[in-house]
């Protein structure tokens, strides 16, 4: 696919109608409409503009109706325009025919105009996928699916994945590269581990291996200390998550299925996730805790339904919790009166995790909310075989690199080597699953299944 070149095709539906379209892209696309009658040469260069105009190549004057984009404006990034005709199939035929006499004007391939779109950094991978997942849409359910992923919230989690790794990746290539500089202190062993095994667990959550493919993922948020791991003990019935009165006992997220089929009809198993405490002053901190909360943010945007826990009923903006598909906003604690100036801020929900008070409202809650739309993973379980291929090999790679750290002298990598090999294999499929490094046979497979025009 050769993107420096100009493009046409007809991007409506073939057959009669009121109107079809004819697309242009490239550096080309203005001089052939221009040779058509459009008279772009007027056009102020700026934000894209739509003018009606005569079409004077043919026998008789055509009226159409043209959008005129320039690069880095448009839908492909690059000069673009769009020709609306009378819906007369002959004269789709002969204005795009004319189009292609252009000089350096082609025919365009499937799914070119969209590819062009990602390449020239318009969309990444996901939304791409998703333009054809939106096209292909036949229910209300897929078209919503279609929307949440082209939105691009799971490139934002796959690229903070990808971010926490090479980070990784370059604190253990540092020590290796610079072992006899006195002012570049290494990654110990225990700091590395502690990253690895939490980065891990994410990329885990984003594959449903731990809870099973294909579960919605329901995700405890809120500040330290509200109550979360009480409550995910609570809805599990037995103790799994450390409980603490002291704010940040939890890193690492948890994650257990929790089987919701006696809450509603058709309603089954979901991921339960356990997540650190949200708060900027920790993110500041820098290491293991940054690492933390934007793991923590990371799977919230990968969430399908978000419990925001606050003891106090007035539920402060969460990173990534207002983007999110579906929110329970639920005041914990409820047990203990709300203080002066506290209030409850459209929380009909209210649980004592210790006395189990309002915890069956709860599952009933989540229940409808992860199982009201069955078909929510219509569209995202057709693209998921590219995705769980990736996290599958990131998964195996950070496992090789957990498995490297070892025991090293006063806390340093045992084999450092080959942990940052593993590292590299970590970042390139986790660099696939976010877009920003994509094997040339993925982009094919991707855009043949699109159909000429888009």
């Amino acid at each position: 696919m050769h993107i420096g070149d100009t493009i046409a095709a007809a991007a409506s539906g073939s057959g009669r109608g009121i109107r079809a379209i004819l697309r242009l892209s490239g550096p080309g696309a203005h001089a052939a409409i221009a040779a058509l009658g459009v008279e772009v040469d007027k056009l102020s260069i700026g934000a894209p503009r739509c003018v009606t105009a005569r079409l004077t190549a043919f026998p008789h004057p055509l009226p159409t109706l043209c959008m005129v984009s320039w690069a880095g404006r448009s839908y492909t990034g690059e000069d673009s325009a769009e020709l609306l005709l009378p819906g007369n199939p002959f004269v789709v035929r002969q204005a795009l025919r004319k189009l292609l006499e252009s000089p350096g004007v082609r025919h365009a391939e499937p799914g070119e105009f969209t590819a062009r779109a990602f390449l020239n950094g318009r969309m990444n991978l996901d939304q791409a996928e998703a333009v054809g997942a939106l096209i292909g849409a036949r229910t209300r359910e897929e078209l919503e699916a279609a929307h949440r992923l082209r939105d691009g919230a799971s490139g934002r989690t796959a690229a903070a994945w990808l971010d926490e790794a090479a980070n990784l990746l370059a604190l253990v290539e540092s020590g290796i590269d610079f072992t006899d500089q006195e002012d570049v202190t290494p990654i110990d062993g225990p700091a590395l581990r502690a990253r690895l095994t939490a980065l891990r667990g994410h990329t885990r959550i984003g594959e449903g291996e731990r809870a099973g493919a294909g579960e919605a993922r329901v995700v405890l948020a809120g500040a330290p200390n509200a109550g979360k791991s009480t409550l995910f003990n609570a809805l599990l019935g037995r103790a799994r998550s450390v409980a603490s009165p002291i704010p940040g006992a939890t890193r690492d997220a948890i994650q257990e299925s929790l089987d919701l089929g006696a809450e509603r009809v058709g309603a089954g198993g979901v991921a339960l996730v356990d997540l650190a405490g949200l708060d900027g002053a920790l993110a500041a901190r820098g290491g293991a805790d940054a690492a933390a909360q934007r793991l923590a943010a990371a799977a919230i945007a990968a969430a399908d339904v978000v419990v925001h826990c606050d003891p106090t009923g007035r539920f402060p903006a969460l990173p990534g919790v207002e983007h999110a598909r579906a929110v329970i906003r639920l005041r914990t604690k409820a047990d203990l009166a709300l203080g002066a100036g506290e209030e409850s801020a459209g929380a009909p929900l209210r649980v004592c995790a210790l006395d189990g008070r309002g915890l069956g409202a709860l599952r009933r809650a989540i229940a409808d909310q992860a199982f009201a739309r069955e078909a929510r993973g219509g569209v995202e379980a057709a693209l998921a075989p590219r995705r769980r291929s990736a996290l599958r090999r990131a998964d195996a790679a950070l496992g090789e690199a957990l498995q490297a750290v070892g025991a090293g002298e006063r806390g340093a990598l045992a084999r450092p080597e080959v942990v940052a090999q593993a590292l590299r294999e970590a970042v390139d499929a986790l660099g696939e699953l976010s877009g920003r490094v994509h094997p040339d046979d993925v982009i094919g497979r991707i855009f043949a299944t699109f159909c000429i025009g888009k």
